[in-house]
């Protein structure tokens, strides 16, 4: 990785994402989610520029698609994009919490398992940022690389397998699969990483700062550079800024 020269607030980070991914064409709204999720990464030691690059540029290339459609099979809830492109995570992410913080509310079992998604790991930290009340979630997928990675959030506590190492980028595309209450597949694939908690991840944020990859940070503020626009008196008058008379 090759590091920022300066360590990155959370604030910073949350600041230029959200923009970015309007500028990549999300909405306002996305981007926040967005930005949510990749605080929940830093927090655990991911470098959050390194996960967005690859669904900002999906989303701005046309590659990844952001309209989908949840269809309720025999065993599982499949997630599927309408378009026959791969997902995009920061558009997918916020439905799949929706849909499992409602199947939480009913206090059953669930499953769902989504199409080829262009960053994984982001599906993952938009489910753990949206702090669903249930007993236990597990995320889980392999990247093209053929690794298995999962993430199980249990009582407020993070556990992680075969996420790091490879880098953050190569966790995807791939397809996902997601199972609320259900028995730990930690347990099933004999992994016992050490429980991570949150807040101790904010601290040292806080405290240290985020550094992230340089390039994969100059991607990103290009994309935040996309919603900028001039300081010139016609984009005043249409709007920008205070107004005519502001040169600030």
């Amino acid at each position: 990785m090759n590091g920022s020269a300066t360590p990155l607030s959370l604030n910073e980070i949350s600041f230029v994402l959200i923009r970015a991914a309007v500028g990549a064409g999300a909405s306002f709204g996305i981007g926040e989610e967005l930005a949510r999720a990749s605080t929940w990464l830093a927090c655990l030691g991911f470098d959050p520029a390194e996960a967005a690059v690859p669904t900002l540029r999906g989303l701005a290339d046309g590659e990844s698609g952001r309209e989908l459609v949840l269809r309720d099979g025999h065993e599982a809830i499949h997630v599927q994009g309408r378009d026959g492109r791969r997902l995009s995570a920061i558009h997918a992410g916020p439905v799949v919490a929706d849909r499992l913080s409602i199947e939480a509310g009913t206090g059953g079992e669930c499953r769902l398992v989504l199409d080829e998604t262009d960053q994984p790991l982001l599906i993952a930290a938009t489910v753990a940022a949206a702090d669903i009340d249930a007993g236990r979630i597990t995320v889980t997928w392999r990247s093209p690389g053929g690794g298995r990675s999962v993430v199980e959030l249990v009582d407020g506590m993070v556990r992680l397998s075969g996420t790091e190492g490879t880098g953050v980028a190569a966790n995807g595309p791939a397809g996902v699969e997601i199972a609320l209450n259900r028995p730990s597949a930690m347990a099933t694939f004999g992994l016992h990483p050490t429980p991570r908690r949150l807040a101790d991840g904010r601290r040292r944020a806080v405290e240290r700062g985020v550094v992230v990859d340089g390039p994969a940070w100059s991607t990103i503020v290009g994309y935040f550079n996309k919603c900028l626009v001039p300081s010139t008196a016609r984009s005043r008058s249409a709007g920008a800024g205070a107004g005519s008379i502001d040169n600030a």
